[in-house]
Parts: structure tokens; C-alpha cells; sequence
């Protein structure tokens, strides 16, 4: 706390917001980590994501004013050129604008918010691949995808491009985790 010239209360404060999103686990008397999910984990985590992603796909009013869809267009280009300069802070936060911008419109705030909290607790497993260019080309094809299907009249071609962009960040989570754990068995075994 010295080296950065923080507060007690404030590190506190910042730990307790943090551990409400989902993103840590305090042990007392050992302190706080941050989160590490297990497979099955993750799997719950997502079908709950595609179940809520889906429903607001279907509650939002086709095709989406143009005005949106350029602001999304927008954010997906500025997306795009983050990951082509390794700016992973600005790839986060800008996924994160483009997806709270595209359930502003489901006509169900609700609905909207625990899409945004669960995408947070959702942090830590899309962020391993966010060196992997060819995972993240995905990524970006994906949105482009979405703002087509924005455009468009079709519930169902706009449910199956959120449908698509969800899974393939937790398929890459579950084979690094299982990578992670396999080296641990393999060493304690030795």
C-alpha cells in the first residue's frame, strides 16, 4: 500500500467492490485471491450467460435505430484496433461499452444489469486468449456479426450471432485449465 500511496480503507473498499462482482474470494486470516474457476464452473457461468443473452436478443425492438448501430460500429473498429496494438486494458473496456450498449436496447433494464455483472464474473476467462490473434480475429468477426444481425429484421439471425459469440472463451479457459492442473499432477506424481 505504501508503494502506491494507497489507504488501508481504500485497498479494503476496492477489494470488497471487487469481491461483489465476482472477481475475488476473501480467506480470512489469508487474505483475498482472485477468482479461479473450474470447468464446470464455467460451463454453468455461460449457460446462464447464453440464457440471458438470448432472452434480451429477443426483447430488443428489430431492426436497432441506425444511430445505435453506428456507436456500436464505432466501438467494434476501436475494439479491433486495440487488439492489433496489444492494449488489453482499452480490448477489455471496450468489449465491455460494445456489450453494455448492445443490451441497453432489450427494453428490460433488469434484464440489461445482471448480463453486465455476470460478463464481469465472466472477466477472468475470456482474458486468456486475449493474446491470441486468431482468437480474438474471431472475437471481432463475431461483433461484426452481431451489428449485421442488429441491422436486419431476424430475431433468429440476431439470437444465433449472440448465441455463437459466447462459448468460445470458456472452450479456451477449460483447455488451459486443464493444461495448468495436468503440469501440477504430473509434478506432484514425480
Amino acid at each position: 500500500m505504501e508503494h502506491y500511496g494507497c489507504k488501508r480503507h481504500a485497498v479494503r473498499h476496492a477489494f470488497a467492490e471487487l469481491e461483489n462482482q465476482g472477481l475475488l474470494i476473501h480467506r480470512p486470516r489469508r487474505g483475498v485471491e482472485v477468482v479461479d474457476f473450474t470447468p464446470d464452473e464455467v460451463d454453468a457461468l455461460y449457460d446462464l450467460r447464453v440464457v440471458l443473452e438470448t432472452a434480451a436478443a429477443r426483447r430488443t425492438p428489430l431492426p436497432a435505430d441506425p444511430e445505435l448501430v453506428d456507436k456500436l460500429t464505432d466501438i467494434a473498429k476501436r475494439h479491433e484496433d486495440a487488439i492489433k496494438r496489444d492494449d488489453f486494458r482499452q480490448v477489455y473496456e471496450l468489449n465491455q461499452r460494445f456489450h453494455e450498449l448492445q443490451y441497453s436496447c432489450c427494453k428490460n433494464p433488469r434484464l440489461a444489469e445482471l448480463i453486465a455483472r455476470h460478463a464481469r464474473m465472466a472477466q477472468p476467462i475470456r482474458v486468456v486468449k486475449y493474446d491470441d490473434r486468431e482468437h480474438m480475429a474471431t472475437i471481432v468477426a463475431q461483433h461484426m456479426a452481431i451489428i449485421d444481425a442488429l441491422r436486419g429484421g431476424s430475431y433468429d439471425a440476431y439470437e444465433a450471432s449472440v448465441r455463437n459469440h459466447l462459448p468460445a472463451s470458456a472452450e479456451a479457459y477449460r483447455v488451459l485449465y486443464e493444461r495448468r492442473f495436468a503440469a501440477r499432477r504430473t509434478a506432484k506424481l514425480s
